[in-house]
């Protein structure tokens, strides 16, 4: 076992206690072994800590000074791993048992930069509501991302080398998507692995900060976007299908936003310029005119 390559686990916690053992749990029953927890306790007044200290010596705990924005307590977290691979798994959520051995696994026998798997998306008591698997092949990866991003966050294992070679870590100016950002401009630069099975449990909470920073969405996206095509102007020609699908998909997300807030004619108008763009544009300009609440709406949406 001493042979196998360290894991990485990064946890970030800010008064998380209510899954929290959980989650860790599903981190000991792995059947890879070699693994460390960074447990990142981002000021939390909650039972969190005492949980946490509550395991053994392969979690190591750190208590910040401060609490910050999850991008820089990330990063701080990340500060701390030993591992070759870096690994996450946030406090509500779970990793299927095979996990770190099907990725260690890929990264060790490919050259990969990063790989991830697909995610069954769960609610507060535990139920699946959704399915959300890994449809992409191996390889260059991110011409597809560009059209339809994929990657759920707790199931990515980067190789940590590359974040120290590149200088790439998680934006501090991002409160909605830094994961998106982070692995986008990997995903740009490296071959990616896919894992084309389920290899975590994510949870949707009523309270959660995606919901909460729903506004954010498109203007954070495209930062990335622009972001990668200012670094490697070329990179638009050699992709510019998938680009404007990437970029029309912002009035999507905006529309989102407008209907959560109840606005559905701005809802309608910030669509309009993209519902030839992709048949779901279409339909949900349609659907729009219809009396139909705005909860059922973003449930349909899965929102």
């Amino acid at each position: 076992m001493d042979n196998k390559p360290l894991v990485s686990i990064i946890m970030n916690c800010y008064n998380s206690d209510t899954y929290l053992r959980d989650a860790l749990d599903s981190i000991y029953g792995q059947t890879y072994c070699q693994w460390e927890v960074i447990f990142w306790d981002n000021g939390s007044t909650d039972l969190s800590s005492e949980i946490a200290k509550s395991y053994d010596s392969r979690i190591k705990y750190f208590l910040a000074d401060t609490t910050t924005p999850l991008g820089e307590a990330r990063n701080l977290a990340m500060k701390k791993a030993k591992g070759k691979y870096i690994a996450f798994l946030d406090c509500d959520d779970l990793y299927f048992e095979d996990k770190l051995e099907l990725q260690v696994n890929m990264m060790e026998k490919d050259d990969f930069s990063m790989c991830y798997g697909g995610a069954i998306i769960i609610d507060e008591s535990s139920y699946i509501i959704n399915k959300e698997p890994a449809r992409y092949q191996s390889g260059n990866v991110f011409p597809n991302l560009l059209s339809r991003y994929e990657i759920n966050m707790q199931s990515v294992m980067l190789r940590r080398s590359i974040l120290i070679e590149t200088g790439l870590t998680f934006s501090t100016d991002m409160k909605y998507c830094p994961d998106h950002n982070l692995f986008m401009e990997v995903a740009s630069r490296f071959k990616v692995g896919v894992i084309n099975k389920y290899v975590v449990k994510y949870r949707i909470v009523k309270e959660s900060l995606s919901k909460k920073t729903m506004h954010l969405v498109s203007s954070e996206i495209k930062l990335t976007l622009d972001a990668i095509i200012n670094r490697k102007p070329d990179i638009r020609a050699v992709y510019n299908a998938e680009f404007n699908s990437a970029y029309a998909k912002l009035n999507y997300y905006d529309a989102i936003n407008y209907i959560s807030l109840g606005e559905i004619s701005n809802a309608r108008r910030i669509i309009r310029d993209v519902i030839f763009v992709r048949w779901e544009y279409f339909a949900l300009f349609v659907i729009l005119f219809f009396p139909i609440s705005n909860n059922f709406l973003l449930r349909l949406l899965k929102r």
